[in-house]
């Protein structure tokens, strides 16, 4: 065992020197330097992916269930080779719309609805924060076991949760929440979590080479010693997954690599150059095959040496300590660590910032008397991650060792499946809505809840069994696990098809019989098309008159963000806004120059409270009055006019971009034809000049003969005169 003094110790000092590189990588960062600008850091952030769950479960998974943990990096696999411009789109439509969260982006694919952006940011706190009691449970129990030989909480536990928590605390406000403004990057903390990565794969390759070249002669002398012994050869055959559920692991991790929040925040939000997705994706497949290298010999080595399979997720630490590798043991707790921490760090951020931005912040905007907590976001967000880490501690504690947190895994995947349909059907089919949305979201967390969480909680004893058994009041029809009496599926693969039945369908039905606003029309071609570089931008005609009056609008837009910052940075964030959108110093604009501010203030508002906030507000304090309101509805007018259409018919039956796109096509079409025509006649027209200028040459060499040969000839005539 390792001295639990030595460990603390040397558990602070690890996390000083994450600190001090966080703080030196903001430094160079803010002087210029591009140390982020690259794959290879992007590809170490997004293995994050890799947590304490699945450092430690990969050998217990494989220990009692075969090759089932290869389903949880097959999926991300197919995910990069399929889905890669998906991300792509997803990065781009971030940096266009001012992307905070998963749930702000599905808000503003959908009419900024506030109500989507609530039950999005409802199903991740509810789906991910038991997820972070499994990630504390791991790093408690590794290092009750490093410290004592036993996996459970040890006397100095206490003393590593507070170190633990106190430094993902400080991690996540100092480097996570240094100011309102999500949507700036945080390269201090996307280091430390790429630092992290790499401590964390150095750790298990350490164990790997150990175990299967130090305590044994290869992979082939443990896969001979697996064959010589039937028995535990005949565990591991019968212990090989169903079909069904290894389908559900492959779903479900498939999800997962980009829906989970954190994956989402590191994916999308921390990204820094587009250029970079692909080869990352390629980098990370490869980090997943190292990372997963020696999964199944440490397994198997652990069944070997008569170890049970209930103990699998110790065995990385138990044969070190077993074989007298102490340093090798705790370097494998660091990486546990690693793997467990950078989880916390991201996923804390990343629900903090939905909770406070679509649940906290229009609770305050409703209740009068909380109006006055809006001007203090950032230290609402200090307070909401400390107290939401602290709920995760509280869960670990009191239900440390139920059914519920050791399945929190899978269970927590499941939910972030339930944002799939919404996030695909934003970016590939334009018919979807907001109402589709809320019907898919709300239905599929129904079911989720009803046939996962449901069923965890009855499994932890705190409902009656007899509910699984024999359905709600008997009715077997209706067992959780076994719903509509389906009983030849594994339940999580039942958890799988009924929540993605329910929330494809009513996310397509709800769509189908229900209509679109215009300003929804327009943001779900921008999201469809956004890689096609083309997006309509109102210009002012040149002689259009500037009548509207510059000041009075940049007084009602400082009022807006003093609402949520306090009088300096407001008006600081107003005249950014005027001299982005190019009106400083104007005392009159045009209505499309209004257009513009509007625009550019409420993405500046929504980079710090989220879209659905952010227009909300701008509906309750608008920056158009009625007369600018019927010259808008009088330039739309002219815009239907323009193409031959009614109003009703260009509602109806066109979207406006689309066509302008068809005519700026066409246009362009027209325009190459005339350029190839003109560009015919003119070869032509040299051609002939061409022509000419040889005939005209041809003719004037021909003369210069001729008066050479009428000179001769003058002079012999005179010659001959002359004899």
């Amino acid at each position: 065992m390792i001295n639990q003094l030595l460990v603390i110790e040397l558990t602070i000092v690890y996390f000083i020197a994450l600190f001090a590189i966080a703080y030196l990588v903001e430094k160079k960062i803010s002087q210029g330097k591009k140390w982020l600008d690259n794959p290879l850091v992007y590809a170490l952030a997004l293995a994050v992916y890799c947590t304490a769950w699945t450092y430690y479960g990969n050998v217990g998974l494989a220990a009692s269930s075969g090759l089932l943990f290869v389903a949880v990096y097959i999926g991300p696999s197919l995910f990069f080779i399929f889905w890669w411009s998906l991300l792509r789109k997803l990065v781009r439509i971030r940096n266009e719309y001012n992307i905070t969260s998963i749930a702000d982006f599905i808000s503003a694919r959908y009419g900024k609805s506030t109500t989507v952006a609530a039950i999005a940011a409802a199903i991740a706190f509810i789906g991910i924060v038991p997820y972070l009691s499994l990630q504390l449970k791991a790093i408690f129990n590794s290092f009750a076991f490093i410290t004592s030989g036993y996996y459970a909480n040890s006397s100095a536990a206490g003393q590593m949760d507070l170190i633990i928590l106190i430094a993902i605390i400080l991690f996540a406000i100092v480097f996570g929440f240094r100011s309102l403004d999500q949507t700036e990057r945080h390269p201090g903390l996307v280091m430390v979590v790429a630092i992290q990565s790499v401590v964390k794969l150095i750790a298990f390759l350490a164990a790997g080479i150990f175990v299967v070249y130090f305590l044994n002669d290869g992979f082939a002398d443990i896969f001979t010693q697996v064959a010589n012994n039937p028995l535990l050869l005949a565990n591991q055959r019968a212990a090989n997954p169903s079909y069904s559920l290894f389908m559900a692991y492959l779903i479900l991790s498939m999800s997962a690599i980009i829906f989970l929040p954190r994956q989402f925040h590191m994916a999308v939000v921390e990204n820094t150059n587009e250029k970079h997705i692909r080869p990352a994706l390629w980098l990370l497949s490869l980090y997943f095959i190292l990372i997963t290298l020696f999964v199944v010999p440490i397994a198997l080595v652990g069944l070997l040496e008569g170890h049970g399979a209930q103990m699998g997720d110790i065995f990385i630490l138990l044969l070190p300590l077993k074989h007298g590798a102490i340093w090798l043991s705790f370097l494998v707790f660091l990486g546990g660590l690693a793997a467990g921490t950078s989880m916390i760090m991201i996923s804390g951020m990343t629900i903090t910032t939905m909770v406070s931005n679509h649940l906290i912040l229009p609770l305050l905007d409703k209740v009068r008397v909380l109006n006055f907590l809006r001007k203090h976001l950032l230290f609402l967000r200090w307070a909401l991650i400390t107290l939401i880490l602290f709920i995760a501690y509280a869960f670990e504690v009191k239900i440390g060792t139920s059914y519920m947190l050791i399945k929190i895994g899978m269970i927590s995947f499941a939910a972030v499946l339930q944002f799939a349909p919404a996030i695909i059907g934003a970016l590939y089919w334009p018919r979807g809505n907001k109402t589709g949305a809320i019907l898919g979201l709300a239905s599929g967390f129904a079911v989720w809840s009803y046939t996962s969480l449901f069923p965890a909680f009855i499994k932890s004893g705190w409902l009656d069994n007899s509910i699984l058994t024999d359905g709600p009041l008997g009715i077997r029809f209706l067992r959780p696990e076994h719903l509509f009496g389906v009983a030849n599926l594994d339940p999580l693969a039942g958890v799988v098809l009924f929540t993605m039945l329910f929330n494809i369908g009513f996310y397509v039905v709800g769509s189908l019989l229900s209509g679109q606003s215009e300003e929804e029309k327009r943001i779900a071609y921008n999201f469809c098309n956004i890689l096609k570089k083309v997006k309509f931008v109102a210009k002012s005609s040149t002689g259009e008159t500037k009548l509207i009056d510059a000041v009075k609008k940049k007084k009602i837009i400082n009022v807006i963000f003093s609402k949520y910052f306090n009088v300096a940075d407001a008006e600081r964030l107003t005249n950014d806004c005027l001299v982005k959108a190019g009106m400083a110093g104007k005392d009159k604009i045009t209505i499309h120059e209004l257009i513009e501010l509007q625009n550019r203030a409420e993405k500046t508002l929504a980079s710090s409270i989220g879209a659905a906030a952010a227009m909300e507000a701008f509906i309750k304090d608008s920056l158009f009055e009625k007369a600018e309101n019927d010259k808008l509805t009088e330039i739309y007018t002219q815009m239907a006019a323009d193409l031959k259409l009614s109003p009703k018919e260009l509602s109806q039956k066109i979207n406006y971009y689309v066509e302008k796109d068809k005519l700026l096509g066409k246009q362009q079409t027209e325009l190459e034809v005339l350029v190839k025509n003109r560009t015919k006649e003119l070869e032509e027209t040299n051609a002939e000049l061409k022509r000419f200028n040889d005939l005209s040459i041809g003719r004037e060499l021909k003369m210069m003969e001729l008066k050479e040969k009428i000179r001769e000839l003058e002079s012999r005539g005179s010659q001959g005169s002359a004899t």
